[in-house]
């Protein structure tokens, strides 16, 4: 499996980041010259009591290299630097690095004889110090400066360097030699120079930080200090030698002075007595950095990183983000470095080993050092030409001598010893450790321990070879059953359970290579004998244990299955393993009800059991009686789909309308000389509002006119009343109601569809699917995304109920409603909960989760007082939100002309003749490949108008709560106008890389590298998303909270490496910490409940103690990827995002040009019909083209893992983009609840099966869904076939049975399986590799037994 970017030449070789951009012909003088100019007044320099700007020292520098230069210094000579601490030092560096020299540094404590040494080594020019040094300097070979005779010099007519190359040595340092005699290594200016920004391009050291400088400058760390702070103008303090090894005054120093980035080895941090709060990054070096270390240091909001290289390959090649509680390692390659592991034997060739094997570090790149001064035998035995070079700078590799191994997951375990560094079931497990253990038992010869997956299932597994000492010095040998329990039992006696190998294998001799290593491979691919469960296992006392025990066993084979081993802290069990345990019980009926949840509540073996001992005994004594329903028959199904099919193509007219019109009227009225352009844009402008109002009359009419007032009940599906019902919904759903979302126009819209609304009702945005039904009183307040489900259709009928909110009552955003509910006075119902059918919640009562539940009182006392409404205030907004929205919904329109100014100028018949031709597929084609720069104009001036509003007009939002009838409130409203408005036309963009520029747009703050699909209710003023946060589909994100006439708005932050996953819900005020996961359907806890690593699921919210993680796969392909896949993955996405609109502008262009000789010809009859059937084409067309796009590029759908920088999870979030962007609008929405919908899905590849009922369109990846007959799935449900974990796109089947109902917004995860006959109600989600027995209902999230 390769692990790393497309570039690499070989599997084995570990590549950073390609960049070209920081390899620069350049010198470390161009650096800091550079930095003086751009900001001179900057502090460079402190040290005690002075300061220095850039300038000055760029200023003293000068002097410096002018007298060194006039005294012979040049380009390619070396200059000894030998001063005490201080500014001195470090402005006499700099005057070496100008003259284009090279300096050869010795720390302060240097012997003189050493120096000496060194100096006549390297045949060094001079040596550059100082009057306190200058005395033991006599008897020197060289030349000797003193700083302070240097900067006494006139500083007129100043030298300078000339024909400084970057190849020229920039420095030279001195190490121990294996003979006693020390080596110096030299490195050139291009090397050092790329170093610098190779690393801070991970580091993110900033202009503003303040940074310690503690390392001498004979070490070459001390370059990640000085010259990277040169290279971004970050300012330098530097401590008094006296501090620099104190451990308690140089943390108190560096709090006192504010530092806010530290670079240290880890023995100086780890004697800090006191940690510093105004560190924001801790880069750590030089030696090997324990765990603990990082345990103890790391904290929110710093980052901490370990880095490895010689100096041989310039300061440093690689490096390991650190997390507490996470293994060290030495990470991943610096940008433009590559890094491999080599054959030790290298008399044989250079052979690079398999990932995973240990052998002999190697380093390649720009950083390779030009070798050892002096030692032509030395630098050709450790500097080799790379056989595996595929760039110029990869031509030499640098032996390091370093043992190492590249695991896995892309990372570079050092040290010297083979990769016995693992993670099963969420733990991480040192092999190595359980090898050292057995090893020391008596009887036991050659051990070998190793993961390997038998039946799907991880398990470490321990292979040995025995010596001939019985392990219990007795007499007698024992059995190799006996020797397996001694060792085991021994073994928990030391380690926790999950590092207890489930199995001891004993060989007659070890698998070997020809090198004489074992061969781990054979090893992990050898037949085993099928495990028998261990006897230290407690014996099952009836027959629910017998079940349940043996089920573990096959989960756990080998391990002792105890009743009071916890399920995930003693087992080692994770979310996949509970369930997985859930649904092989399941398979048992007595056990048909088991949930994840009761794994979760109970952990323990011995309460698990008890609980199935309950349920099992339940179950035994219910009746099996089983609803019985007939599905209805075929021919009523295929009258009341024909009916169905006459209107779609005026349903599929009227959308065409909207957008046909302006063009058409743009059009005709212009191409004559003396027509106006400003007056055909203002009559197009006017023509897209009135059509725009017309929906909403047309809706409000349709409704009246097919199904007047509907009352509650049941009626038959397919029937009259259905088909009646079903139009409607189409014609009410097709009005653009986001132009109403939370202004006092929706209950305007509301009543005039026949709902009953009271007085001060505020309502953010909902789905209702019988206006007829809802009777909502005063002073309720609704939120975002609610969805009123009052009907749906179960077992062959549609079933209406009424939906009853009461007085003050709240209903919280996300959350679904089912008929026949009510909400009492002041009754509150939280965000992401779901209030099924017959369900009452009483006055002044808070209910919450899927299924909604009382939780607690609501506290009257803890809201103010509703704010008084005056008649004058009412009328003001009602003129404002007409205004605001026709006004935003007409400036939104306004840029799709300059993009019809493109396609005419294109299409001019003087200027282009070859473009143009009569046929309608040569028009269709031209016009579409028109109309991707026009398309690209069109997306520019949006974004441009977007941000110039939210800048320039609307001021910033702040966190606070404000009156509903507030000027604030009408601001955040205008906010949210614009967004909505706007992404009419940029909805392409979510899931892209371009969403994060996007959203910094509109006044959120976005880190590096985070993933944001579409997310919901954002309020942008309130975001913060951290560095490589990833935010999945359909999340409701921050958005404000309003009760009882105020509005709260809280900031949001997702941290670093946190996941929020499909269909959540973070409620506004949330702070996610780092790397916690929000599950798929859940809601995020209070803050004080959550901490970094966290992971929640369900509603209410359940922490799951360990998860599931995605391996395998290098950051290069998941957090971290290369440039060129950077702009492969941009060119597809901005590809998918234009494709839309450059469909819908070929079809506009050739319809409406087509149709203009008609129209100047009065002939409006004809343009209506030939509206009319293009309408419908349009939409087949759409489909079709979704069609070939997904059976060209993908062909079938399969099981796959696939990290997310890869070109089929591009082009598969391509297909599924063009999807909802195309084919579901212009088509396919109008087939909900149509017998054509599951025609549509089978053709792209779904296996639904006869007389299913489809009231959604989410399904992805089509291949994957298999739907038994007669299945009904109500509106917004989904079988979820894929999922992003760790930036990994996982793909699998879902499976629903025959006769399964699922209710609105419910989800059935990928690898799950629903059985005939099963119900689920709304807000059900099914896990991953869940099972849902036959004939069961369920409800909740996670799904539990339907009580």
């Amino acid at each position: 499996m390769s692990l790393l970017s497309s570039t690499q030449l070989n599997t084995q070789i570990l590549y950073g980041e390609s960049n070209a951009s920081l390899i620069r012909q350049e010198t470390l003088a161009d650096l800091l010259e550079n930095t003086a100019r751009r900001i001179p007044e900057k502090i460079a320099l402190e040290f005690q009591q002075q300061q220095i700007t850039y300038a000055e020292l760029d200023s003293r520098a000068d002097v410096v290299a002018s007298v060194l230069i006039r005294e012979g210094v040049r380009p390619g000579h070396i200059v000894g630097l030998w001063l005490p601490r201080g500014i001195d030092l470090l402005v006499m560096q700099a005057g070496i690095a100008k003259t284009g020299a090279a300096w050869l540094p010795f720390d302060a404590d240097t012997p003189i004889d050493r120096i000496a040494i060194c100096l006549a080594d390297a045949q060094a020019i001079g040596l550059l110090s100082c009057n306190d040094f200058a005395d033991v300097c006599n008897g020197l070979c060289c030349k000797l400066w003193t700083a302070e005779a240097l900067v006494s010099l006139p500083q007129s007519n100043l030298l300078r360097r000339e024909a400084a190359s970057p190849e020229f040595p920039a420095y030279v340092i001195y190490t121990s030699g294996s003979t006693g005699k020390p080596k110096g290594i030299l490195v050139n200016h291009a090397s050092i120079c790329h170093f610098l920004r190779s690393e801070n391009a991970v580091l993110g050291i900033e202009e503003s930080d303040k940074v310690y400088q503690g390392f001498s400058v004979a070490f070459d760390m001390s370059f990640e200090e000085i010259w990277i702070s040169y290279l971004v103008g970050a300012s330098l303090w530097l401590a008094p030698k006296e501090i620099t090894a104190d451990p308690d005054a140089l943390p108190q120093a560096l709090e006192v002075n504010q530092i806010t980035v530290l670079h240290a080895v880890p023995t100086l941090l780890a004697l800090f007595s006191q940690d510093v709060d105004s560190l924001r990054l801790v880069n750590l070096g030089g030696e090997m950095c324990p765990e603990s270390l990082v345990k103890r240091f790391s904290r929110p909001g710093r980052q901490m990183f370990n880095t490895y290289g010689p100096t041989e390959a310039t300061v440093s090649a690689s490096l390991a983000v650190l997390h507490a509680d996470q293994p060290v390692t030495i990470g991943t390659p610096l940008p433009n470095y590559s890094m491999m592991v080599i054959a030790t034997d290298i008399e044989n060739g250079l052979r690079l080993l398999p990932l995973g094997e240990t052998g002999e570090l190697c380093i390649s790149g720009p950083g390779v050092a030009i070798g050892y001064l002096g030692r032509p035998e030395l630098t050709a035995e450790k500097f080799l030409n790379n056989p595996w070079a595929t760039v110029e700078n990869e031509r030499r590799l640098y032996r390091t001598g370093d043992l190492a191994c590249i695991q896995s997951d892309g990372s570079i375990q050092c040290l010297g010893r083979a990769d016995d560094q693992i993670k099963i079931r969420g733990f991480r497990v040192e092999l190595g450790e359980i090898e050292a253990l057995l090893a020391q038992q008596h009887g036991v010869g050659t051990v070998a321990v190793i993961l390997r997956q038998d039946q799907g299932i991880d398990q470490i597994m321990a292979f040995m070879v025995r010596d001939d000492l019985p392990c219990n010095h007795g007499e007698n040998e024992l059995s190799e059953a006996e020797f397996k329990t001694i060792l085991r039992a021994h073994l928990s006696q030391l380690l926790p359970p999950y590092m207890v190998p489930s199995r001891f294998e004993f060989l007659s001799e070890m698998p070997r290579l020809t090198s004489g290593k074992i061969d781990r491979n054979t090893l992990k691919k050898m037949e085993l004998a099928v495990a028998l469960s261990s006897g230290e296992s407690d014996t099952p006392d009836n027959k629910t244990e017998e079940i349940l025990f043996a089920t573990l066993n096959t989960l756990f084979p080998g391990q002792a299955i105890r009743r009071t081993a916890d399920f995930f802290v003693d087992l080692g069990g994770h979310s996949l393993m509970a369930a997985r345990l859930v649904s092989l019980l399941r398979k048992h009926s007595r056990f048909a009800y088991f949930k994840i949840a009761d794994i979760y509540q109970q952990r323990s073996i011995g309460k698990i059991a008890e609980l199935l001992e309950v349920a099992g005994a339940a179950q035994d004594v219910m009746s099996d009686e089983q609803t019985d329903w007939t599905p209805p028959s075929g021919w009523k199904r295929w009258i009341c789909g024909a009916a169905q099919a006459l209107v779609i193509p005026w349903l599929v007219a009227i959308r065409m309308v909207q957008w046909l019109a302006p063009f058409f009227t743009y059009h005709f009225l212009t191409g004559d000389p003396d027509d106006s352009n400003t007056r055909a844009i203002l009559f197009s402008v006017a023509t897209f509002l009135l059509l725009t109002l017309a929906e909403f009359g047309i809706a409000i009419l349709g409704k009246w006119l097919i199904v007047g007032r509907l009352k509650a009940g049941r009626y038959p599906l397919w029937g009259i009343a259905y088909f009646r019902w079903w139009l409607a919904d189409r014609l009410v759903e097709a009005a653009p109601t986001y132009m109403l979302s939370g202004s006092s126009l929706y209950p305007l819209w509301l009543r005039a569809l026949g709902a009953k609304i009271g007085k001060d009702v505020t309502i953010g945005s909902i789905t209702l699917r019988s206006p007829d039904l809802l009777d909502i009183g005063d002073g309720v307040s609704i939120g975002s995304a609610v969805n009123l489900e009052n009907a749906r259709v179960q077992h062959g009928e549609l079933i209406l109920g009424p939906i009853t909110l009461k007085k003050d009552a709240y209903v919280g955003s996300y959350s679904v409603l089912e008929g026949n509910v009510c909400l009492e006075n002041g009754a509150h119902l939280d965000g992401q909960s779901a209030l099924a059918d017959g369900n009452v919640i009483p006055a002044y009562r808070v209910w919450k989760g899927s299924p909604a539940k009382d939780y607690a009182a609501f506290d009257q006392d803890s809201t103010q007082a509703r704010p008084l409404l005056s008649h004058k205030r009412a009328f003001g907004e009602f003129i404002f939100f007409v205004t605001g929205a026709l006004l935003i919904g007409a400036l939104f329109f306004v840029p799709v002309f300059p993009s019809f100014v493109i396609i005419d100028w294109f299409d001019n018949a003087d200027a282009f003749p070859w473009l143009q031709g009569n046929s309608i597929p040569f028009q269709l084609t031209k016009y579409f490949v028109l109309a991707f720069p026009a398309t690209a104009i069109l997306i520019l001036c949006t974004a441009l108008l977007s941000a110039g509003i939210r800048w320039f007009i609307l001021p910033k939002l702040k966190p606070g709560i404000y009156k509903v009838h507030g000027n604030t409130y009408c601001q955040k409203w205008l906010v949210n106008q614009i967004q909505e408005s706007s992404l009419h036309v940029l909805h392409g963009i979510y899931a892209t890389v371009f969403a994060p520029f996007w959203y910094r747009l509109l006044g959120a703050k976005v880190g590096k590298g985070a993933e944001i699909s579409t997310a919901l209710g954002v309020v942008p003023d309130m975001l913060t998303l951290g560095d490589e946060t990833f935010i999945a589909d359909a999340v409701l994100l921050g958005d404000e909270e309003i009760d009882v006439g105020w509005m709260r708005m809280q900031p949001t932050v997702i941290s670093r490496r946190s996941f929020v996953g499909n269909g959540a819900y973070i409620p506004d005020g949330t702070i996610l910490p780092e790397n916690v996961l929000i599950g798929v359907h859940s809601c995020a806890p209070d803050n004080a409940l959550m901490k970094d690593g966290d992971t929640w699921l369900g509603s209410p919210p359940i922490h799951l103690p360990a998860r599931e993680e995605t391996k395998g796969f290098p950051e290069s392909l998941t957090f971290k990827p290369s440039f060129f896949r950077r702009i492969g993955r941009g060119l597809v996405e901005a590809f998918r995002i234009i494709a839309p609109h450059a469909i819908v502008i070929a079809v506009g262009y050739t319809v409406v040009l087509n149709l203009m000789p008609l129209a100047g010809d009065d002939r409006w009859m004809e343009v209506f019909l030939s509206l009319l059937v293009a309408g419908l084409l349009y939409g087949v067309g759409s489909f079709g083209f979704v069609l070939v796009f997904k059976w060209l590029l993908i062909y079938r759908y399969k099981k796959a893992s696939v990290p997310m920088w890869t070109p089929f999870v591009w082009l598969s979030e391509g297909i599924t983009n063009l999807y909802e962007g195309v084919a579901i609008p212009n088509f396919m929405r109008y087939l909900r609840g149509t017998p054509w919908l599951p025609i549509a899905f089978n053709l792209l590849g779904c296996n639904i099966g006869k007389g299913v009922y489809l009231d959604t369109t989410d399904i992805t990846e089509f291949d994957c869904v298999r739907i038994g007959d007669y299945t009904e799935i109500n509106a917004l449900a989904c079988p979820q076939t894929h999922l992003f974990e760790d930036r990994v796109m996982k793909i699998d089947h879902v499976t629903i049975g025959e006769r399964v109902y699922m209710g609105a917004r419910s989800s059935v995860l990928y690898g799950a399986e629903v059985g005939n006959g099963a119900s689920l109600g709304a807000l059900t989600l099914v896990m991953k590799g869940e099972f849902i027995p036959a004939n069961s209902s369920w409800r909740g999230c996670p799904a539990a037994m339907m009580t």
